[in-house]
């Protein structure tokens, strides 16, 4: 995209403005359902990762840069992985801004710079503006028809539809929640620019900036480039088709882009499968895919198009569509493939079906306007019916999202009392030291504080499923009275989700009450 062109610059500023204000309704409805008892946790959706996010940020708040889990007691094996924010933590101390505040700034930048890199990737494969548009709108807005597989009762199991869970796969699920997901997006979208732009002039410089943006993807999510990297690959054969000429050039300069992302990718592999704690969060860490049913319906209205411009990208020999064509049938391969993080590699799915969707649907009107002019003047409408019942799962989720938390649901509200103990810790406990607490007590402790907790995330803590039981033991003065001596713990908080485990506890002689205040107590293990 030419970006001394006004009028682009302007529609797509005024159009991101749009999505990213829709994308923060159901965050902004939580923060005004807040009461004087009650206060929102931050996010409408995975508030357990959005802890995690915290937690990370927290530590490079301390000066860290190597990270160390915060939700296990097990002993620190700091590595340099999942860096994007660590780095926000430093960036946060040095605009002296909470982690809420420069999380939510971050998740607005890098949502502009991901539908920024969107449709500059889209402007550079559709010359007609008309049809950029309506294909970044349908990459940035697409879901699927989750709603209508609600109505049908179509879902097997508690395995509910796609739309309304699968963050990675939906580019306003991804830009409403987290900002390391637009900055994996930016940095794909803009090295598919380049390399489509480096097939066309073979300016050696590309090779640098997009060798750069894999190892920035890389540093934030290892395995999100994989894709674009088989992406660059579809390209090359389609453009060696086209051509029935061999580039080594360009050969030497996709095995110069392997090379670059080799160190990261080899020192990724041996941190989480060869480190005896990180390969234990390996394991633990599952997003496996659900049945192919569910994709079917999750990109229901992509599908059909998208079949077919891959059929027409094979005819045509397009290079950008065959990296297109390429990034999909490889990512949903990967999303069956034995590895525990299936649904990982769909980051940002929609961006390729949409090329080849809308490459269809280009193809269709130019056909029939050169038949019957009177055709043309559907266009518009249709590409808008169309694009807005492909997003109807999208709207149904903001919309759902901001109703939904008028209701005050536990799992997106905590008591108001708890933030006064929280600052009591902030000032009394050592940075570091760890906090027992029930699950969601917990993760508002790491998330809010630079301490550490004995446990409180599924795949951050380490045996979560032991430590949940002694937990409730412990509540529920059932464990010896010398176990908590035997853990790292140093702080005990006793709140309202704790005397929902159990409201008759009985603190035992070796700890300490050093904090009381309305409905909240904290005690310390001597």
């Amino acid at each position: 995209m030419n970006w001394k062109d006004r009028k682009d610059l302007l529609w797509i500023s005024m159009i991101s403005a749009l999505i990213l204000i829709w994308s923060s309704l159901p965050t902004w409805a939580g923060q005004l359902a807040q009461t004087n008892d009650l206060h929102f946790r931050g996010i409408y959706f995975d508030p357990q990762d959005y802890s995690v996010d915290s937690a990370m940020m927290q530590s490079g708040m301390q000066g860290d840069w190597a990270y160390e889990f915060r939700f296990t007691t097990e002993l620190p094996h700091p590595a340099y992985v999942r860096m994007f924010y660590i780095t926000l933590g430093h960036i946060s101390k040095w605009i002296h801004l909470s982690p809420e505040q420069t999380y939510e700034l971050a998740r607005w930048i890098f949502g502009f710079s991901a539908l920024f890199a969107i449709y500059d990737l889209f402007r550079r494969i559709f010359p007609d503006r008309f049809w950029a548009r309506a294909g970044f709108l349908l990459a940035a807005l697409g879901s699927g028809l989750g709603w209508l597989q609600l109505v049908l009762h179509w879902s097997s199991g508690n395995i509910t539809p796609i739309d309304f869970w699968f963050i990675d796969g939906y580019i306003l699920f991804s830009l409403s929640l987290f900002p390391h997901f637009t900055f994996a997006l930016t940095g794909m979208c803009i090295a598919t620019s380049l390399w489509l732009e480096y097939l066309k002039t073979r300016r050696w410089q590309y090779i640098l900036w997009i060798a750069l943006a894999a190892i920035l993807v890389q540093a934030t999510n290892p395995i999100a480039f994989a894709v674009v990297d088989i992406g660059f690959v579809g390209a090359i054969l389609f453009a060696w088709w086209q051509d029935r000429k061999i580039q080594w050039r360009v050969v030497g300069s996709l095995a110069l882009l392997a090379l670059a992302q080799l160190p990261l990718l080899a020192y990724n592999f041996i941190v989480l499968t060869r480190d005896p704690i990180w390969s234990q969060y390996t394991i633990e860490n599952q997003t496996l895919s659900p049945p192919f049913q569910y994709y079917i319906w999750g990109f229901a209205l992509f599908w059909p198009l998208a079949i077919a411009g891959g059929v027409i990208a094979i005819k045509q020999k397009i290079p950008a569509l065959g990296a297109a064509l390429f990034w999909i049938v490889i990512a949903f391969l990967l999303a069956y493939s034995p590895f525990d993080i299936q649904r990982r590699f769909l980051l940002g799915i929609t961006i390729p079906m949409a090329m080849l969707a809308v490459w269809v649907l280009k193809e269709f009107f130019e056909t029939a306007a050169a038949k019957s002019r009177g055709l043309n003047r559907w266009q518009t409408g249709f590409m808008l019916l169309f694009i807005f019942i492909a997003s109807s799962s999208s709207i149904y989720l903001s919309l759902g999202r901001a109703f939904y938390l008028q209701t005050h649901p536990a799992e997106f509200f905590y008591p108001a009392s708890i933030d006064g103990a929280v600052q009591w810790l902030n000032q009394h406990a050592p940075a570091d030291d760890f906090v027992l607490a029930s699950e969601q007590t917990a993760q508002i402790v790491a998330q809010k504080t630079d301490l550490r907790v004995y446990y409180g995330h599924e795949m951050e803590t380490l045996n979560f499923s032991a430590k949940q039981e002694h937990v409730k033991s412990f509540y529920e003065n059932n464990e010896p009275s010398d176990w908590i001596n035997s853990t790292s713990v140093k702080w005990i908080i006793y709140g309202p989700l704790e005397q929902e485990i159990d409201s008759n506890f009985i603190p035992s002689s070796n700890l300490q009450l050093v904090y009381n205040d309305r409905d909240v107590k904290i005690y310390a293990v001597k």
